[in-house]
């Protein structure tokens, strides 16, 4: 059997790939490929078909989770060399495969019209391997193309590319469905994060328009019907029907046409929040809930009726005096500021219109999420409890943690409510598709006539990724309730108390937004010139915790945490070693703490934890934000590596 197989070929040779030649030599003289390597380069594929005459290569890369890795690694090489690959993904010359779990195979078969080469080896096909920065082996053989060896190696290959998925193949939906638009504009946009298509524009905008007509345009929910043309894209017709099946809606040609109170409901079953809009004409916000429009914009009431409201907001902040806090003064703005961001949130859209207006594409970023942080027992729970009921009147829970999903989030952002996505207790590590999502969420799928719902976290994650510290507004909640009897009791009575005063708040904010047009990077920069007012209208003193700035300009707990750290206990100990600062924990201190401190780091300051280590690339950055008590000293000046 062993002979047969191998009739007709020749030897088998080894090869120790020391050098880049020995590399390069393994791949010269022939025309396609096709391969398993664990990681790719996207140089190296270029040149494939540029210098070395490939005409077809079909790669599979064994990374598993590589699409995020695989789009981030391209974000840094220039446009027009994604250009070059997505035309040759376009034309079907280059297949990248991503599969669902890790593949460690390294395998390349090779072929021209004479022949076929098999090499299994352990270089990644990589600028590392080929310039054999590290050692590798190899074993090849060269074979007749229709060798029985060669049928049963591509059996195996074969083996390997089921379930995977074939990675840019969105980027070319995306070029195709724009044909005759920029494709430098759309690469940009798909580099991005996930990529919105032709049909996820029509599903939003029938979807917008049925929430219009639901809110805006009848007098009475019960009575009002939503009749709307169904959309001409197979795909966003069939999401729709889909949406919309439970509700048993009259179609009649391309038209269909339910009851408006049902599909309100149906908006607050399916994704836990509901309907609510701007009305721009009547300068109102409205919301359906429970088949009722309620009109949440309201002039202020009476000095006395609006003196009550903000003493009731102030009994809530002011329970931070029954819990146990380093610094309660600090503890009662940072929950005053994470309220006034819920009382913004339904007007984030319009926030990011004037955003956009001011800065373009210069920065497409849209207004940060909210990430309320703190352990167990800090009343991150409450918190949402009592400013959702503020917000509608009504008793609301935030979103389970198992519901903070890539499907909910997607779901609810073409649905036209501006209601915000509350989530409670939320961990974004561990979930791969949250990198894309939060980058994607304002800077791709918002579109001008967008109406999408902020979305708002607490967490008891300390460590924010790179490419999320600078996308969210993190507010730490440093206090520990206790759940005494009195804090009941005194919760209790704050949680039933009938509060308007948001209503007071939406009319004024309608009336800056229509009066102003001055734009701020503090997302509560209208915020708290409306909550001034509401204090002015009561003739109430504003307590020491309403900040005129963003709470982290004015406290900075990381910053404090590691000036103890430092320069206090002095349980860490710092170094440089070249053009970075290595912060050593002792051995006793678990690593969960240590990524406590990784997350206290501002965005700018680039860090990495390695073992007991925090290795801080940016000396200069963590220099300015952090500096010893006494500017002379600086151990790291005379600790050296």
């Amino acid at each position: 059997m062993q002979g047969s197989l191998f009739q007709g070929r020749s030897d088998i040779e080894t090869r120790v790939i020391s050098r880049r030649h020995d590399f390069e030599s393994l791949f010269d003289g022939f025309t396609r490929m096709r391969g398993i390597a664990y990681v790719v380069s996207s140089d190296l594929l270029r040149e494939f078909f540029e210098k070395r005459g490939y005409q077809e290569i079909e790669i599979v890369v064994g990374e598993d989770l590589t699409e995020p890795a695989l789009r981030q690694e391209l974000q840094d090489k220039p446009l027009e060399m994604l250009e070059l690959l997505a035309a040759r993904v376009q034309a079907g010359s280059l297949r990248i495969l991503v599969p669902r779990r890790s593949i460690h195979t390294k395998l390349y078969i090779l072929e021209n019209p004479d022949a076929t080469r098999v090499i299994q080896t352990s270089a990644n096909l990589t600028e590392t391997a080929r310039k054999a920065a590290q050692v590798n082996y190899a074993w090849y053989t060269d074979l007749p193309s229709r060798h029985e060896f060669i049928d049963k190696v591509l059996q195996d290959y074969r083996s390997h590319t089921k379930n995977c998925t074939l990675f840019m193949d969105d980027l070319t939906k995306l070029l195709k469905e724009h044909h005759g638009d920029s494709k430098r504009e759309l690469i940009e946009v798909w580099l991005k994060g996930e990529a919105v298509f032709a049909s996820d524009l029509e599903t939003a905008k029938v979807f917008r328009e049925m929430s219009i007509q639901s809110l805006l345009v009848p007098s009475s929910a019960e009575a009002s019907v939503v009749t709307v043309k169904l959309p001409e894209a197979p795909a966003a017709r069939k999401e729709l029907e889909r949406f919309l099946k439970p509700l048993s809606p009259s179609v009649a040609g391309n038209q269909t046409t339910l009851r408006a109170s049902a599909f309100i409901n149906h908006v607050h079953v399916t994704y836990g929040i509901p309907l609510m809009r701007l009305d721009p004409e009547r300068c109102e916000l409205r919301l359906g809930l429970k088949g009722a429009i309620v009109h949440l914009s309201q002039p202020p009431a009476d000095r006395p009726t609006v003196n009550r409201a903000l003493e009731h907001l102030e009994d809530y902040i002011q329970t931070v005096d029954l819990a146990k806090s380093p610094d309660p003064k600090f503890a009662k703005a940072s929950m005053f500021e994470a309220l006034l961001y819920v009382f913004f949130s339904p007007f984030a859209s319009e926030y990011m219109r004037r955003r956009r207006l001011a800065y373009g594409q210069a920065d497409p970023k849209g207004p940060r999420f909210l990430y309320v942080y703190g352990p167990s027992q800090n009343g991150k729970t409450t918190f949402f409890r009592f400013a959702l009921k503020l917000l509608t009147g009504q008793d609301m829970e935030a979103l389970r943690r198992e519901e903070f999903t890539r499907r909910k989030i997607k779901g609810a952002a073409v649905i036209g409510t501006v209601f915000p996505l509350a989530f409670d207790d939320v961990e974004l590590s561990g979930k791969p598709w949250a990198a894309d999502v939060i980058k994607s969420y304002w800077e791709t799928w918002w579109t001008a006539t967008s109406d999408m719902p902020q979305i708002l976290m607490s967490s008891n994650e300390p460590r924010l990724r790179d490419w999320a510290r600078s996308r969210v507004k993190r507010i730490d909640f440093d206090v520990h309730f206790a759940s005494t009897g009195e804090e009941k009791r005194k919760l209790k009575s704050i949680l039933e108390f009938d509060n308007h005063i948001f209503r007071w708040f939406s009319n004024l904010y309608l009336q800056h937004l229509a009066a102003e047009e001055e734009f701020s990077d503090d997302e509560l920069f209208i915020a708290r010139a409306v909550m001034r007012i509401l204090y002015e209208h009561a003739g109430r003193k504003q307590p020491d915790f309403f900040l005129n700035q963003p709470v982290e300009n004015q406290y900075d707990l990381g910053k404090k945490r590691w000036i103890d750290l430092l320069y206090g206990r002095r349980e860490a100990r710092i170094s440089r070693e070249k053009e970075r600062l290595l912060v050593r924990f002792p051995d006793q201190m678990q690593f969960w703490e240590i990524r406590r401190f990784e997350g206290y780091l501002p965005p700018e300051v680039k860090a990495r934890q390695e073992g007991h280590t925090i290795i801080i690339e940016t000396p200069d950055d963590f220099d300015a934000w952090c500096p010893a008590p006494d500017r002379r000293f600086r151990p790291w000046r005379w600790r050296r590596s």
